[in-house]
């Protein structure tokens, strides 16, 4: 696929469906032939893990603790390797300076081993929120129309705007109906933020409510492989071929090292 894709995934607050969009699209790139790693860091609740039915052991704490990048990576039936923020565990909440300076050095084997790197990053404005998306070459923001969801992702804009290099975000509006009110809930979530902000803001689409999504949730398998052609994984399909698209983007551990890409991108 040329050089490393790294998406992070992430929203205002949880239960919108973020996990679900972060495991079909990492599912859609290793379908394609990619080398992909799907990142839990979305709070340690293990969503990910129980989309794709795979036992984990260890997880990204042990790797920040010394462990070796094969002892916490897992392999799926579905081609991605899951690597886990580890269930109930919050310490990527607030990096310690020696937790960043691990994960640098996480980041770059992961770069010499993967194509695609798919980060599920946590809901809200945490340490390892900012840190994943500051590293990412598309940053996907799901929203609901929701105030909730809209206002709290309205925060996230404005902290990544703040905080990181992030100039461009990719939003994409779950649990719609379809194309037009989707198209309604984006217009709402742009004028929630200032225009002063200077963040770019780019409809990626949306995902419509779909009772397959509840099937394959059951069944413990992403979507994409259970219903593929299913409004919803219709959907995540779409979000695939833009998300993973070139945009001339070059992401961390490709060309430049991460140390110098952090001190550019994190504030």
């Amino acid at each position: 696929m040329g050089a490393l894709r790294v998406i992070s995934v992430t929203s205002g607050k949880g239960g919108v469906g973020k996990s679900h969009l972060a495991a079909n699209v990492a599912t859609v790139a290793a379908q394609r032939g990619a080398r992909v790693v799907l990142i839990d860091a979305s709070g340690g609740l293990s969503s990910v893990e129980q989309l794709f039915g795979v036992p984990v052991s260890a997880s990204l704490v042990e790797l920040l603790d010394g462990a070796e990048l094969d002892e916490v990576l897992v392999p799926t039936p579905q081609g991605p390797h899951l690597l886990s923020s580890g269930c109930g565990e919050r310490r990527l909440a607030r990096l310690s300076a020696g937790d960043r300076l691990s994960l640098v050095a996480a980041w770059q084997a992961l770069a010499e081993r993967f194509d695609v790197i798919v980060v599920d990053a946590a809901p809200g404005v945490h340490d390892d929120v900012l840190f994943f998306s500051a590293l990412a070459c598309r940053v996907a923001l799901v929203v609901t129309n929701e105030p909730t969801s809209l206002n709290d992702a309205a925060v996230l804009a404005k902290a990544l705007k703040t905080n990181t290099a992030v100039r461009t975000v990719d939003v994409v509006v779950s649990l719609s109906r379809n194309e037009r009110g989707a198209s309604v809930v984006f217009g709402k979530f742009a004028q929630a933020l200032d225009p002063e902000l200077g963040l770019r803001l780019r409809f990626a689409g949306h995902v419509p409510e779909d009772h397959n999504v509840r099937r394959a949730t059951a069944m413990q398998r992403p979507l994409v492989s259970v219903a593929p052609l299913s409004p919803a994984s219709r959907a995540f399909h779409r979000l695939a071929e833009q998300l993973l698209a070139d945009d001339g983007v070059v992401a961390a551990g490709v060309g430049i090292g991460v140390e110098r890409v952090l001190l550019q991108r994190l504030g």
